[in-house]
């Protein structure tokens, strides 16, 4: 099976549990639970490493500074099994920090740095073989990266040669309201829709703004004019899968919480390892929920289950 390229970000990230400390002033809390604690990241490649613990192979293209952070997160994806190959770490570039700001209910509020110019937006051409549509079988990227060039035209120009040559293309928009009334990002994630296959988004807070629409059922139904799949995760709700014929929901797997950290990374990746194993849409979209269940209830975003760990939630 040839892998599935992840094109986008990967960053460091500080995850700082504010919510616990404020619990811990009128309640005893366990001294681990307010640990700040540095995590892999990205949202992309959260997904890669989801791909390759479910056994599908993997191969990340991105960039990240040639820095103590930057080898780290390249080491992390090598020994998850991700091909880190196209992962280029560059001397001028400084690796992208994520602060996760953590509440009671382990929803993060996030920081990065620097805020323009970050290693992530710093894929150039020459980064991108010249024979990568004979390397891979799908194309996986995110909203992150269409933001700033040389990264956003060229995720672009390589969604229109994987459209062109017949490889799936799949996009989580991965961008609220506020990068959406970017000019710039509204066109780049526009031109990216009419590339894709499958369209991945939280149905609320992501596919409402695109169409500016309230509902998300209405949302996802405007999406399937421009795309075939849209996948809208509505977190403690589960998930729906839309097509142009049918509408696959599936609850939400109830498990103990500890941050919702990587869920819908995590959520993507076991969804096209779903895919790329024969499933059908509706069960992938099982198997994704139950997966991402599983990150929630572990440590930060690196934390899709294995095989035989997304088995014991399935009961398969």
């Amino acid at each position: 099976m040839l892998p599935v390229l992840c094109y986008g970000d990967i960053c460091a990230d500080l995850l700082i549990p504010y919510g616990q400390a404020l619990s811990a002033l009128t309640s005893t809390v366990d001294p681990d639970a307010l640990t700040v604690r540095f995590s892999h990241g990205g949202s992309v490649a959260n997904t890669a490493v989801t791909l390759a613990r479910l056994g599908a192979p993997a191969l990340f293209l991105g960039t990240a500074g040639q820095d103590a952070f930057g080898r780290a997160l390249k080491a992390g994806l090598e020994s998850e099994g991700v091909d880190a190959s196209l992962l280029t770490l560059k001397e001028h570039a400084m690796t992208t920090m994520v602060l996760l700001v953590l509440d009671e209910k382990g929803e993060r509020v996030p920081f990065a740095f620097p805020r323009v110019k970050a290693s992530q937006h710093d894929v150039t051409a020459d980064q991108i073989p010249d024979d990568i549509l004979t390397r891979i079988s799908w194309m996986h990227s995110s909203g992150m990266t269409l933001r700033e060039d040389p990264a956003a035209a060229n995720q672009l120009a390589l969604m229109r040669r994987c459209r062109g040559a017949g490889i799936p293309v799949a996009l989580d928009v991965n961008a609220r309201l506020e990068s959406i009334e970017d000019r710039t990002f509204a066109d780049n994630i526009h031109e990216a829709l009419s590339c894709c296959d499958v369209l991945f988004g939280s149905a609320e807070d992501e596919l409402c703004p695109l169409v500016n629409e309230t509902d998300p059922d209405w949302a996802a139904r405007k999406l399937l004019e421009l795309v075939p799949m849209v996948v809208a995760r509505r977190g403690e709700q589960g998930a729906a899968v839309y097509t142009r014929t049918n509408v696959y929901a599936s609850p939400a797997f109830s498990i103990p919480i500890r941050d919702r950290v990587g869920a819908g990374d995590v959520y993507d990746g076991a969804f096209l390892a779903a895919l790329l194993s024969g499933y059908s849409p509706e069960e992938a979209n099982r198997r994704a929920c139950a997966a991402g269940a599983w990150c929630v209830s572990h440590f930060g975003g690196r934390s899709g289950p294995t095989l035989q760990e997304l088995r014991s939630i399935l009961k398969d």
